[in-house]
């Protein structure tokens, strides 16, 4: 599903991630400019995870991807503990083209490890169902 979602996307690179380690990766052979973003996944895990609920409340937030300005970014979080980012040049096009696939790649991933299912307060599936914030990052505006 998450080559799926890469060609989807065109993408060159699209990865699964926790706070701690990345889950999988497409393609499964990284090339070394992928290395850059297997890197930001592996040293900025939780800031990215928590990205969606900050910009949601408005807090200030770091820019993650100053690094990244040829391409955009398409960051999708359930339950704020496991996280898509998919790197392609049209983000907006990919998540509204991969709106039945996102919750269906979730649903798989949720299965895999019962630790995703639970939010960040502890609470679990029977109080409701995940939550999946998604989140554009566009290319900065040239100057």
């Amino acid at each position: 599903m998450l080559g799926a979602l890469r060609e989807l996307g065109e993408s060159r690179y699209a990865a699964v991630f926790d706070a701690t380690a990345v889950v999988a990766e497409s393609p499964a052979e990284t090339a070394e400019g992928q290395w850059a973003l297997r890197r930001l996944l592996q040293s900025k895990a939780e800031e990215l995870l928590r990205l969606p609920r900050a910009l949601q409340s408005g807090e200030e937030v770091a820019d993650l991807f100053a690094d990244y300005g040829d391409e955009e970014f398409l960051l999708a979080v359930v339950n704020g503990k496991l996280g898509v980012l998919v790197a392609c040049a049209d983000a907006t096009k990919l998540k509204d083209d991969s709106e039945r696939l996102l919750p269906a790649l979730f649903d798989r991933l949720l299965r895999l490890d019962d630790r995703y299912r639970l939010d960040e307060k502890g609470r679990g599936l029977f109080w409701g169902s995940p939550r999946l914030d998604t989140v554009v990052i566009p290319r900065p505006a040239a100057e």
